[in-house]
């Protein structure tokens, strides 16, 4: 009866720690990118199942987008590209592998941009 109750009580404890996953190693994380300077910025997102809202400004008052629930990869390397172009059509664009995801074009054609546009990120992921 005691070799019968050890291996009940010995089954049960390695089915109880079996069966538990600890979660505690994933966490949520979340952070903002804004990129509101002209030039050329490269980056990536160092997380798991990103879920992104994008907003996207043209310079010069230009269109505004916003993109919600938005897949983002962590092995993708970013490109955001401000006020970039030329005096009759400039633009901004964010890039995926140097592929156009989403651009914005320029409110009012000039040869200065008075106004940068911006491309702004808020994103949550896992660690």
């Amino acid at each position: 009866m005691k070799k019968v109750f050890f291996i009940v009580v010995t089954m049960a404890i390695f089915v109880a720690t079996a069966c538990t996953s600890s979660n505690d190693d994933v966490k949520e994380i979340s952070g903002t990118l804004v990129f509101n300077e002209v030039g050329t910025h490269i980056f990536n997102i160092n997380a798991e199942n990103i879920q992104a809202k994008i907003t996207i400004a043209g310079p010069n008052k230009g269109d505004t987008y916003t993109f919600e629930n938005v897949s983002l990869n962590r092995t993708v390397e970013y490109t955001a590209k401000i006020g970039m172009g030329n005096a009759s059509n400039f633009k901004t664009e964010l890039l995926n592998n140097l592929v156009v995801m989403y651009e914005a074009q320029s409110g009012m054609p000039s040869k200065d941009i008075s106004e940068k546009g911006y491309i702004k990120i808020d994103w949550i992921g896992y660690d």
